[in-house]
């Protein structure tokens, strides 16, 4: 009797559907958010459901597609979202601005749908050519809020921090996400939200972050941590205890030194040349003690800018846009010598 129930009960779990997913264990990473280069991690291309930091994704389609000044209606079916929500009300109007901070901050699954037009077609195909134009090659999403009842957003830890180092880079998007409080007011209400990202809030080496959590995904944080010269991005996945992880895994990057490779300023590269390379800030990678002699750079100059490739041992690590100025309109005292 017993052999046939447990029979039953397999053949019933093999019939039930996969979609790739993995909640029996955990996935994390911590990434180099300038140089894309991950520092330590576990199961970082393993496929699982991405819960509330999906509106990550909603966040960076909304801000580079609209305009966030556009005002927005709230519908019936907004307000019916379920989950974390803010409340807005049916026929309430506030601007795309004021919905990504309900977003970022609240978390609020009716701002989602808002902002996405109650997940039309259009905005989610958005939100997948975007993840394409990162390079996040195991994602798939398929609502603006994460919420994975009916449908479910799928991604990596991998996945998940390219597209946090992308969104760093935005600054309209880390102005909204590392807000501690946002007020707005309508005609029929006045809001008043607080970040519920906890590191966010009470540590100001974490900049921005993004929390998750459904009944099958369970706990997801997205933390992007700036000290001096890091700036990485941390993704735990089904981690019961991702706050103190979040702090212990910011703090310990002992195999590897952060190194500036060139320091902000205005460069001379070569003297048979017309330009000088300008440097807006400090250029940082993280290195393995005994790389240092492996590093090796070069400039491409174009009309009208150059770009700095950083390679290790060969392999492109790094590959950024530069400004650069003609020599006949510079002040010359102003230029650092590049062989120096």
């Amino acid at each position: 009797m017993k052999k046939g129930v447990l029979l039953f009960i397999l053949c019933f779990l093999c019939c039930l559907p996969v979609y790739g997913i993995s909640n029996l264990d955990s996935g994390f990473i911590v990434l180099e958010a300038t140089t894309n280069r991950i520092l330590e991690g576990n199961n970082i291309n393993k496929q699982y459901l991405v819960a509330s930091t999906a509106k990550i994704m909603t966040a960076i389609t909304a801000i580079e597609n609209y305009s966030l000044e556009e005002k927005i209606t709230v519908t019936k079916a907004d307000t019916l979202e379920v989950g974390s929500k803010v409340y807005l009300k049916e026929q309430e109007i506030l601007t795309r601005k004021d919905l990504l901070y309900a977003l970022m901050l609240r978390s609020a699954n009716d701002a989602a749908s808002a902002l996405s037009g109650n997940n039309s077609k259009e905005f989610i195909k958005q939100m997948n050519d975007m993840a394409k134009k990162i390079g996040m090659k195991n994602s798939v999403f398929t609502n603006a809020s994460g919420l994975d009842e009916k449908e479910y957003n799928l991604s990596t830890a991998y996945d998940m921090a390219l597209l946090s180092a992308y969104a760093s880079k935005n600054e309209t998007f880390v102005a909204i996400s590392s807000a501690h409080q946002y007020k707005c007011n309508t005609k029929e209400s006045s809001y008043s939200w607080h970040n519920k990202h906890k590191l966010v809030s009470s540590d100001q080496e974490f900049l921005w972050g993004k929390t998750g959590f459904t009944k099958r995904s369970k706990r997801i944080l997205v933390s992007n941590y700036i000290k001096e010269n890091k700036n990485l991005i941390i993704v735990t996945i089904n981690d019961g205890n991702d706050w103190n992880h979040h702090r212990n895994l910011a703090h310990d990057n002992s195999k590897y030194s952060f190194v500036t490779i060139f320091k902000k300023g205005v460069y001379d590269t070569k003297k048979d040349v017309t330009y000088y390379i300008h440097i807006p800030k400090d250029i940082v990678i993280p290195i393995k003690n005994k790389e240092k002699e492996k590093i090796s750079m070069s400039f491409t100059l174009y009309k009208d800018y150059a770009i700095l490739n950083v390679f290790l041992n060969d392999t492109l690590i790094l590959k950024q846009s530069i400004e650069i100025f003609s020599k006949e309109t510079f002040d010359i005292d102003l230029v650092i010598d590049i062989f120096k």
